[in-house]
């Protein structure tokens, strides 16, 4: 096998497990904020409880999926700094231990569904 049809198949399933990793954290804060796809996506600020989710799902797919600010808005159609002001927002509502259990669940989450991802590596 020529050594480009390696790597071409090795960066195919790394994609498909980035979408599904993605595709976790999506599904973890749609169900843990009860908004749609189509709320997330919004182009508009939307409502309140809307644009946290969101925010929240920008933070974590930041943190958790260890993509960079450039990813995250690519992602979520929003420019870097939106990304950065999100995180910011994320961060200090953390100072509240309420809010941080209920990042730390989520967190918790997306790592267990994470690590039955086939190709998963533990601790990844």
């Amino acid at each position: 096998m020529p050594v480009n049809a390696s790597r071409e198949g090795h960066g195919r399933r790394a994609g498909i497990r980035q979408g599904r990793a993605d595709a976790i954290v999506n599904a973890c804060v749609m169900s843990a904020f009860d908004v749609s796809t189509e709320e997330i996506a919004l182009e508009s600020r939307g409502p309140a409880p809307v644009a946290l989710a969101r925010q929240v799902a920008m933070y974590l797919h930041h943190v958790e999926l260890r993509q960079s600010l450039t990813e995250v808005a690519s992602r979520f159609g929003r420019d870097r700094t939106t990304v950065a002001h999100a995180c910011r927002t994320v961060e200090d509502r953390r100072d509240d231990p309420a809010f941080d259990g209920f990042i730390g669940a989520l967190e918790a989450a997306i790592r267990s569904a994470r690590a039955l991802l086939p190709g998963a590596r533990s601790g990844a």
